[in-house]
């Protein structure tokens, strides 16, 4: 059977599109400084800004400009722009998760961990794990704890950011196969902005997207892409006989 060439770019278009839909790619981030409700925190003796700041991302349809800091190693300054990749959470797994800033490190427990308390900070969360009066910067000190085991964070944490890093290592960093799979999935919203290159010193940045956002662009795209394929198939189909 014949197919026209129209019909097999529209094939493999929608092929790509549904390989593709976890990771939409890249994205530039331009840093605007902290966010409305953010804090402080003193660690390490150092003085840093806590809770969600403001960005603005182009290439993520729908993204919040809202963004949580994972990275305690590096600095941001107002004004910054850099390239990222961009990673839905809940496509995390072994495959993807080198690809991340932390992910050699702490793995896919770790960043589950991670996904939680940044939800925790976009929903503002005041109770998590039976712990109670949680603050923007208890969430911000506990996912730096986490993404920072080496040489880690040595003082200056509060005992709020503690519990929470024990109940999270106790409750969720353990899960493995389809119990975190599942445990992921829940954080469809959320996705992880990962410097490229990773070792230009930016700092890895979540984002939320909430529903109707790059998800359903995709979905609308690879719809469009199917009735391509559907059409030329056709079409060859009735030059053939």
């Amino acid at each position: 059977m014949k197919i026209k060439l129209g019909g097999l770019a529209a094939i493999v278009g929608s092929a790509v599109l549904c390989l593709t839909l976890p990771a939409f790619g890249q994205v530039t981030i331009t840093f605007n400084g902290d966010g409305a409700g953010d804090g402080s925190a003193t660690l390490n003796g150092t003085t840093v800004d806590t809770g969600v700041y403001s960005a603005t991302i182009s290439g993520l349809p729908g993204a919040s400009s809202g963004v949580v800091c994972d990275d305690f190693n590096h600095s941001l300054t107002t004004g910054e722009t850099w390239n990222a990749t961009a990673l839905q959470a809940s496509s995390l797994n072994a495959s993807n998760i080198g690809n991340t800033e932390f992910g050699a490190t702490i793995g896919l427990g770790g960043y589950a961990e991670v996904a939680t308390l940044v939800a925790a900070l976009f929903n503002g969360t005041t109770t998590l794990g039976g712990i109670t009066g949680l603050t923007v910067t208890d969430l911000s000190e506990a996912i730096w704890a986490i993404t920072t085991p080496t040489p880690g964070i040595t003082s200056g944490l509060s005992n709020n950011a503690k519990a929470l890093v024990s109940w999270l290592t106790s409750n969720v960093g353990g899960l493995t196969g389809s119990a975190l799979a599942s445990y992921l999935a829940q954080f469809s919203n959320l996705w992880i902005l990962t410097p490229d290159p990773k070792t230009g010193g930016q700092q890895e940045l979540w984002t939320s997207v909430p529903e109707g956002g790059a998800a359903l662009l995709y979905l609308l795209l690879a719809g469009l892409a199917c009735f391509g394929a559907m059409k030329f198939g056709s079409r060859s189909q009735l030059e053939a006989a």
